[in-house]
């Protein structure tokens, strides 16, 4: 009897030894994961201090980490801004739950993890002003629930993949400030819902597709800094959602299109380019203009007097062309008008009396070598 009571307590006390966590086994694979993270970054030892295993296995409580409510897992990671160095480890992509990955403005290198593609949950991933260099993944095609994707201001390399169109609700692609080459996927302006898209300073070639007014939700479309050739496309003036649209630094060539006066966006920047003939007089009609840059160009004729009629304009550049006749007095209808730039020109004859009334004038640049200005 006692022999059998001695085994039954016996029996007991290895049962609930094995249900101890054993030393070292405390953290869940979550857990685990963000300990891997950890240890792929530099520079962690006077921001992380709270991540340890040992003295605080409740990982929902480190710095950064914020856990559901219901679950308790990782819903989202926000590092941004700690000077991290390092690499970003593949272990990312255990944490299937996240939603929100905020990495931005760090000093990361290395390239983003395949494993990325994972994180099926991700809503927000956020890997921006980092070193990461290498292609952009092709899995992060994968994250079909991912609405921004910010990868502006790091050192990547390649074309951008043609699989992010699979992305059903991606609305803000900022791919901006990398070295990215090859041309901009055609299927990229079928998008419904793509509302932001920032390509500018890269090296991208091809032209301006006539598609991208099929961007019904765009407000925001910027590819400044390239090396796209080509025209302008004639239907420009079908993207009536665009309020940004700033196609400067380019190569682009031919004739600014008439239609352009139908768009409304805020602000129109065709600078720096090879564009040719006469400023059209309907730009004067676009009355929610508050930027028009068309400087450093090759455009020829006299500047519109119908310019006038822009009195939410704040800036006008029309510098560095090859723009011809008198200064418009019409101008000076410009209520709002702060910045004038004219310079750089062929403008002869006097300056308007009227340009004494823009009362909120900051900055007037007249200079060139060439004006032939007479006196009242």
């Amino acid at each position: 009897m006692k022999l059998h009571l001695f085994l039954q307590v016996a029996t007991s006390a290895v049962y609930v030894l094995l249900l101890l966590p054993l030393p070292g086994a405390a953290l869940s694979n979550e857990g685990r994961a963000l300990m891997s993270i950890k240890a792929s970054f530099s520079n962690v030892a006077n921001v992380l201090l709270d991540w340890n295993d040992i003295h605080n296995e409740d990982f929902c409580t480190w710095r950064g980490v914020i856990c559901g409510n219901l679950t308790m897992s990782v819903v989202a990671l926000n590092l941004s801004n700690l000077d991290l160095g390092g690499e970003i480890s593949m272990a990312v992509g255990d944490l299937r739950g996240l939603q929100s990955l905020d990495l931005q403005g760090n000093k990361l290198t290395g390239q983003i993890p395949d494993e990325i593609g994972n994180c099926i949950s991700l809503i927000l991933l956020d890997l921006s002003n980092n070193l990461l260099s290498g292609d952009i993944p092709f899995s992060v095609s994968r994250l079909k629930k991912l609405e921004l994707l910010n990868l502006k201001i790091n050192q990547l390399t390649g074309p951008i993949p043609s699989t992010l169109t699979q992305i059903p609700n991606l609305k803000t692609l900022d791919l901006a400030r990398n070295q990215l080459i090859g041309e901009i996927p055609r299927l990229i302006y079928w998008n419904e819902v793509l509302q932001y898209l920032g390509l500018r300073d890269n090296s991208l070639i091809g032209t301006l597709s006539p598609d991208m007014c099929q961007l019904t939700g765009l407000w925001y479309f910027d590819v400044r800094g390239n090396n796209l050739t080509g025209t302008i496309p004639d239907n420009i003036g079908n993207c009536t959602s665009f309020q940004i649209l700033d196609i400067s630094y380019n190569q682009i060539t031919g004739g600014i299109p008439y239609n352009i006066g139908f768009l409304q966006v805020a602000t129109l920047s065709l600078q720096g380019n090879k564009l040719t003939g006469k400023i059209p007089d309907v730009i004067g009609l676009m009355q929610a203009l508050a930027v028009l840059d068309l400087s450093d160009n090759e455009l020829v004729g006299s500047i519109p007097p119908i310019l006038g009629n822009l009195s939410y304009t704040g800036k006008l550049y029309l510098h560095g062309n090859k723009l011809t006749g008198p200064i418009p007095p019409q101008l000076g209808n410009m209520s709002n008008l702060s910045y004038l730039q004219l310079n750089d020109n062929l403008l002869i004859g006097q300056i308007p009396a009227e340009l004494g009334k823009l009362g909120h004038l900051f900055e007037l640049n007249l200079a060139n070598k060439n004006f032939l200005f007479t006196t009242c």
